[in-house]
């Protein structure tokens, strides 16, 4: 079992410019100092990160220097996390070259899951078929990253296809990609997190950890789910795998959300 931290709330989250004119150059973006929030999540006790597409590929033509950053900052990179459309059928080429793009640099710094959040929402809605476009995209996705020696998992997220529990079961009716559920999206979506592990345990790959209160995400303990419940039920199932904490959209101190994160990680997991 591993514990990681995602580096995207130590900063604003903006798209790569290049991605307004190519779909190719789609990608996330934390405008962050990688090296210092890297070692700022260590110092707390994390050895793992998980960061977003366009903070890895960043480093794509200069791969050694984002070795040193992690080495300097003593993590290991878990995972990475991309975003995708997946509906147009004319852009999914495109897409997928960046997918590829995203694994190959991931495979050099020994990163094992590629977490895929996403599916379009057209202006109108979701139309007829969407759903199922999206599957056969990420079985596209799945293909690549298994190429390069990558885990990729499906992360149902607010403000996409997969946001409510009747197209998220739809879409993994579809696609038999692993999942990782995020369990402060599923409950805002509307989907109990508890009995979403339940019917999908056997395909979860990953575990994304938030807690969700009023205000919004919240560092865990500082909401409403029942994470103590999920943590119990799924080491009762026998899970091994690893765990990544979360706490993007926080409108508090990026570094007390770590803190608060890890402590609770202490008493209930470790």
């Amino acid at each position: 079992m591993r514990l990681g931290y995602m580096t995207n709330a130590f900063g604003p989250l903006v798209g790569a410019g290049a991605g307004v004119t190519s779909v190719k150059d789609i990608r996330y973006l934390t405008m962050c100092d990688d090296e210092k929030a890297m070692k700022t999540i260590r110092e707390i006790g994390f050895k793992h990160v998980e960061v977003l597409d366009g903070n890895l590929t960043k480093y794509a033509e200069n791969i050694d220097e984002l070795k040193e950053i992690m080495k300097n900052a003593d993590v290991h990179m878990m995972s990475v996390c991309i975003g995708a459309n997946f509906i147009y059928k004319d852009a999914l080429e495109d897409e997928l070259a960046h997918v590829e793009e995203v694994c190959k640099a991931a495979a050099k710094v020994g990163v094992t899951y590629l977490v895929i959040c996403g599916g379009a929402i057209r202006k109108g809605g979701i139309r007829p078929g969407d759903t199922k476009l999206l599957a056969e995209g990420l079985d596209e996705a799945k293909k690549i990253a298994k190429k390069y020696g990558l885990i990729a998992c499906f992360h149902p997220h607010l403000g996409s296809i997969a946001e409510r529990p009747k197209e998220i079961d739809e879409l993994l009716s579809y696609s038999n990609i692993e999942v990782c559920p995020d369990i402060a999206h599923l409950a805002a979506g509307g989907y109990d997190p508890q009995k979403f592990i339940e019917k999908y345990y056997d395909r979860i790959a990953l575990i994304h950890l938030k807690d969700l209160n009023s205000e919004g995400f919240a560092p865990l303990g500082k909401g409403g789910i029942d994470l103590k419940g999920i943590i119990e039920y799924v080491k009762s199932r026998g899970y091994e795998g690893d765990w990544l904490v979360e706490v993007d959209g926080y409108a508090g101190d990026a570094k007390e959300a770590c803190k608060i994160s890890y402590e609770y990680l202490k008493n209930n997991l470790l």
